[in-house]
C-alpha cells in the first residue's frame, strides 16, 4: 500500500517497539483467531515485545508451528486449539486456559466468519447460525468466562478486532457478517460501561481492509488498497499501548454522520447499485 493509502484508510497504529514492549512485557495476552493473518502477525508483534501469547484457532498444526516460531526466537508461547462455532465449548476451553495461566491480563478477540451471500441464495442454508457463533456467541462466552479472573484480579483490558461495516449502512449481500459483527460490538459496549469502574477496558477497533485470506474468495477487493496484517497487528497494538473506547479510520465518522442525516437515500443508493449488479 502507498504512503498515501495508508494514510488515508488506517486507523492510528504504534510501531514504536519500545511503546509496546513497555505496555505489554511481563503480560499474558490471548489471541483468538491466532493462526493465520491478523492474528498471527499480532502474535509475532506482541511475543517480541515480551508478553506471553496464548493462542487460541481451530487449526491444531499450525499453531503448533507458530509456537514453535515464537519460542524459537526467544518468546514465550502456548496453543489452545478451539473451535469458535461450538459456542458451548467456550467454556471448558477458558478453564483449561485458566488452569495452566493464572493472570489473563488482556484478549484480544480476533477471530472472525466472513459470508458474502445474497438472501435468496442462503435460504436453507445455516449462514447466520455460522456467523452469530463465531462472531458473537463465541467471543462472547469466552469473555464471560475470564471476566471472572480479571475482576478478581483487578482489572484487564479486552480488544475486539471488529470492522468498519459494523459502523455502516446495513449492505447488500452481507448481511449474516455485518449483524454479528455489529450485534457483537453493540454487546461490548454495553458492558464496557459497567466494567471500566472495576478497571476493565474495553477497545473496539474498527478495522478497514485488511489483505488476508478471508477476503480472497470473493474477488471484489482485489483492487482495493488493503492493510497488511502487521500493519493491522500495529493498530491493535495501539490500543494495548494507549487503550481507548474506539479506534477506527477518521473518516468512518463521516460515514456515521452521512447515514444518520441521509439514511434513507444511502438505503436507496445501495439498493440500486445490488440491483444494477444482478441485471
Amino acid at each position: 500500500m502507498s504512503l498515501f493509502s495508508r494514510i488515508l484508510l488506517s486507523p492510528p497504529r504504534c510501531a514504536s517497539a519500545r511503546r509496546l514492549r513497555a505496555a505489554v512485557a511481563g503480560k499474558t495476552v490471548l489471541i483468538t483467531g491466532a493462526s493465520f493473518g491478523i492474528g498471527e502477525a499480532t502474535s509475532h508483534l506482541l511475543a517480541d515485545a515480551g508478553a506471553t501469547v496464548i493462542l487460541v484457532a481451530r487449526t491444531k498444526d499450525r499453531l503448533g508451528e507458530l509456537v514453535e516460531q515464537i519460542r524459537g526466537r526467544g518468546g514465550r508461547a502456548f496453543a489452545y486449539p478451539g473451535d469458535l462455532y461450538h459456542a458451548d465449548q467456550m467454556r471448558d476451553l477458558a478453564t483449561r486456559i485458566q488452569a495452566a495461566h493464572p493472570r489473563i491480563d488482556v484478549v484480544i478477540s480476533n477471530a472472525g466468519k466472513s459470508i458474502r451471500r445474497r438472501i435468496a441464495d442462503a435460504l436453507g442454508r445455516n449462514d447466520v447460525e455460522r456467523s452469530l457463533a463465531v462472531n458473537f456467541s463465541s467471543p462472547a462466552a469466552l469473555i464471560m468466562a475470564f471476566l471472572p479472573r480479571m475482576l478478581e484480579q483487578g482489572g484487564g483490558q479486552i480488544i475486539n478486532v471488529s470492522t468498519v461495516s459494523a459502523r455502516q449502512p446495513g449492505a447488500p449481500r452481507w448481511s449474516a457478517y455485518q449483524g454479528s459483527k455489529a450485534g457483537f460490538d453493540v454487546w461490548l459496549r454495553s458492558i464496557a460501561c459497567e466494567l471500566r469502574p472495576r478497571k476493565i477496558f474495553i477497545s473496539s477497533i474498527y478495522m478497514p481492509l485488511v489483505r488476508t485470506r478471508m477476503i480472497a474468495p470473493s474477488g471484489i477487493y482485489d483492487r482495493i488498497p488493503a492493510l497488511t496484517p502487521l500493519e493491522a497487528a500495529q493498530v491493535i497494538a495501539r490500543a494495548a499501548v494507549k487503550p481507548a473506547d474506539r479506534i477506527a479510520p477518521w473518516w468512518l465518522w463521516w460515514c456515521e454522520l452521512a447515514m444518520l442525516c441521509f439514511g434513507t437515500l444511502v438505503n436507496r443508493m445501495l439498493t440500486a447499485l445490488d440491483h444494477r449488479r444482478n441485471h
